[in-house]
């Protein structure tokens, strides 16, 4: 069983301890109002984290031990949900579940960094990751990023990319591959990549092309198929890689679709 919050290093549990939030998520001098619900199978961790936020400024609506406990949509449009589940499998698991559930904004708790692991649960419409080896303001601060619409990365990722040539790597599959895929995609799959290099999720998508969801999934689903990649990170990054950012202009296709 992993370290109980209370008892985890760098958890500062002293009243007062999130005085110091970042300026952008205060307004008028005080933290934004969001509202947190946390789900977690525990229910030793689900009142730690429950005491922490609470402690931090953040209104806890509810703590559920799943996604099936949950109510159908959110209650609230500044409603954030933490996923604090121990695998990769639950994680993916639970983001699916609630994307088939209403709009729902997402962080999830992972117990250590792992960067497959992050960019699966980003391509199943998580809005953050976070690890706990951090800081109880920390969280908070997350949480209220988070609620503002922010993308949120741990700061491990700065590490890994400093060790990796992610342009290098994109160019060299581009070029094993270039010969055989110039010409595969149709115009509406160069539409969806485009949103897809610009960060949409598919409900986005959906309505920046007038076209369903199941359709959008449909074009994905091949796009990954004729390059040759496993996930939507790496369909933009081949993208980026031929210079299609300036090519393809969804909006103008879907006015003319």
């Amino acid at each position: 069983m992993p370290q109980d919050y209370f008892e985890r290093p760098g958890f500062d549990s002293r009243p007062g301890a999130y005085s110091s939030l970042p300026s952008s998520c205060k307004r008028g001098g005080r933290p934004l109002s969001i509202a947190v619900s946390i789900i977690n199978p525990r229910p030793i961790s689900r009142e730690g984290l429950r005491r922490i936020i609470a402690d931090g400024g953040i209104d806890v609506i509810a703590t559920f031990s799943g996604v099936a406990e949950l109510p159908a949509t959110p209650t609230r449009t500044d409603h954030l949900l933490l996923v604090d589940v121990p695998t990769l499998a639950e994680q993916v698991g639970s983001l699916q579940a609630l994307g088939e559930r209403g709009d729902w904004k997402v962080l999830i708790l992972a117990e250590k960094f792992d960067l497959a692991s992050m960019l699966s649960c980003f391509d199943h419409g998580a809005q953050g990751y976070a690890v706990k080896d951090m800081p109880c303001a920390t969280l908070i601060a997350l949480l209220q990023l988070a609620a503002l619409g922010h993308k949120v990365m741990p700061s491990d990722l700065a590490d890994v990319l400093k060790h990796e040539d992610f342009r290098f790597k994109a160019m060299e599959r581009t070029q094993e591959s270039a010969s055989a895929v110039p010409n595969a995609l149709s115009q509406r799959e160069n539409d969806v990549l485009s949103c897809l290099m610009a960060g949409y999720a598919n409900k986005h998508i959906a309505r920046t092309l007038d076209v369903t969801e199941a359709t959008v999934k449909v074009h994905v689903k091949a796009i990954l198929r004729k390059l040759n990649v496993t996930n939507r990170t790496q369909a933009a990054m081949w993208a980026t890689s031929r210079g299609m950012n300036g090519r393809l202009m969804p909006y103008e296709h879907a006015m003319s679709a």
